[in-house]
């Protein structure tokens, strides 16, 4: 018998199974042994023991993220808040260039449409499908229920965007808890704690996730950066330095495309912060 594992609280794990049921299973002591940990996402294979079962065999994963806790993801869905609080572009970029090295499809959605101007022109240019959404009217959130079928996607993004409340108006039945935005702070309040994996029967996952508010990439070669910022790609060769990183760099290609308005050059000076940072952590590592 196979299933995906939907939640996992205190060692017991819910399995939606094949069939569309739902088990509640424990884990064999064989996982503490080999090291490995059942995560939500994970497709396994269960014996049943009366109205429980065994999780016997965890499948091979393509991927696993570690934050949100979440395996087998086929798509990220990358919310801003277009109101309160501020958009965190920053952060969205670090989100982005993450699901690029994990190989996953991935998308924009600007949230609170109604409050707020931002259109994630940034994001369309560097060629991600990029969706205005708005939880309490409703709108854009037909498109973006189109994208998610036949995917298991999460959404991330900082505390207070209303990523619970789009799942709420996407799934028929969903009661997640949503917070309020500190008015004082800008920040929004946690009120997802534990990854949890919700299905449509539109045919699609969604992953529930604690949101972030900061999110730090660890060390990697700063050379690396670039590979993970799409639009970067059709210039790659064209500067005037072989292995241009895109900084502060003479007769570069990809600052020129930013300066015709061929790409972002708000999200190439975000690229070059990060870049900057990223160097750092490599020379405190390696230096």
């Amino acid at each position: 018998m196979t299933g995906i594992i939907v939640r996992g609280v205190g060692g017991f794990y819910e399995v939606r199974k094949a069939d569309g049921g739902a088990i509640t299973c424990k884990a064999g002591g064989r996982f503490r042994k080999m090291g490995m940990k059942p995560m939500v996402g994970d497709r396994v294979e269960l014996e049943p023991d009366g109205e429980m079962g065994f999780i016997v065999k965890i499948l091979p994963r393509k991927n696993a993220m570690v934050r949100p806790p979440v395996a087998n993801v086929d798509q990220a869905v990358v919310v801003i808040s277009a109101g309160n609080p501020p958009p965190d572009y920053e952060l969205a970029d670090k989100l982005l260039v993450m699901g690029e090295m994990l190989g996953i499809e991935l998308a924009v959605c600007i949230n609170k449409c109604d409050e707020g101007a931002a259109d994630g022109r940034d994001y369309a240019l560097a060629g991600y499908p990029v969706f205005r959404t708005s939880a309490k009217t409703g709108e854009g959130l037909g498109a973006l229920k189109e994208q998610l079928k036949g995917k298991v996607s999460f959404l991330a993004g900082q505390s207070g965007v209303g990523k619970s409340s789009i799942l709420n108006q996407l799934l028929t039945g969903a009661e997640l808890e949503t917070g309020r935005v500190n008015e004082k702070l800008g920040r929004g309040r946690h009120t997802t704690r534990k990854a949890e994996l919700l299905y449509s029967p539109e045919g699609f996952y969604v992953a529930d996730t604690p949101g972030f508010s900061l999110l730090s990439l660890e060390a990697m070669e700063p050379e690396r950066l670039k590979e993970f910022y799409p639009e970067f790609a059709p210039y790659e060769g064209e500067c005037r330095f072989l292995g241009c990183n895109h900084g502060r760099e003479p007769d570069c290609a990809v600052a020129a495309a930013a300066e015709a308005g061929e790409i972002s050059k708000a999200r190439l000076m975000r690229y070059r912060k990060l870049l900057s940072e990223i160097g750092e952590m490599w020379r405190n590592r390696y230096g």
